[in-house]
């Protein structure tokens, strides 16, 4: 766990608020009904919008998303508006499936979810799948570094690719909550109470730790 004792908790609280600001931005873009400037930040189409789609911003997805598929901005808002009508991140990746969008796949779709819904749908992406698969290899590294190597974040959108993350998407939950679990009281007892925005929160600490580790 020591990867744990070195969180630096600032970082991880300053990386949070600024994620909960493109949130709540996300939300009124969405709840007043602009298609084209959601549909925009919700891919981070322009690489100063990096924090609304850690995803689709490392492999330039988003221009491909909004200009390789027919009527995008009203498919990716109708997608969010969808996501923002769930009753548990189990639905996600159908609906994403559903979408049918290319390039949108599930760690780019899992990140609009969860900044539409950042209290009940989660991320599945490089950081926290490997937050994940730290937890559950009981932080071994190496082990959780060599099981990363069958999810990597890109423009697979095929039926198999699409088993395998919604497979992954489904059994992180339990060791998120764990991460969170842990990390609860030594944030507080450093100064700093856990975000309300439960999946961003504990979304900043993945963040963290693997930015730590890998750079």
């Amino acid at each position: 766990m020591e990867v744990l004792n070195r969180i630096k908790w600032d970082e991880v609280a300053s990386h949070y608020q600024e994620r909960v600001s493109i949130s709540r931005r996300l939300s009124s873009l969405l709840m007043g009904g602009n298609v084209r400037d959601y549909a925009r930040l919700a891919v981070s189409e322009s690489n100063d919008d990096f924090l609304a789609n850690y995803s689709a911003q490392e492999h330039h997805l988003g221009p491909k998303i909004l200009n390789q598929n027919p009527d995008a901005h009203r498919r990716v808002f109708e997608l969010a508006r969808n996501f923002n009508l769930v009753a548990g991140a189990h639905e996600v990746p159908l609906l994403i499936k559903r979408a049918g969008l290319k390039y949108l796949a599930i760690s780019v779709g899992s990140e609009i979810s969860c900044m539409i819904k950042p209290r009940l749908c989660w991320i599945a992406n490089t950081r926290t799948i490997w937050a994940h698969l730290l937890i559950k290899h009981s932080f071994n590294i190496a082990r959780a570094n060599e099981e990363l190597r069958l999810y990597r974040d890109g423009e697979d959108t095929s039926e198999m690719a699409y088993q395998k993350w919604r497979a992954i998407h489904a059994a992180m939950n339990d060791d998120l909550q764990k991460l969170n679990d842990l990390t609860a009281p030594v944030a507080e007892k450093a100064g700093f109470r856990p975000g309300l925005e439960k999946y961003l929160w504990i979304d900043s600490i993945a963040n963290h730790i693997y930015a730590a580790e890998h750079g």
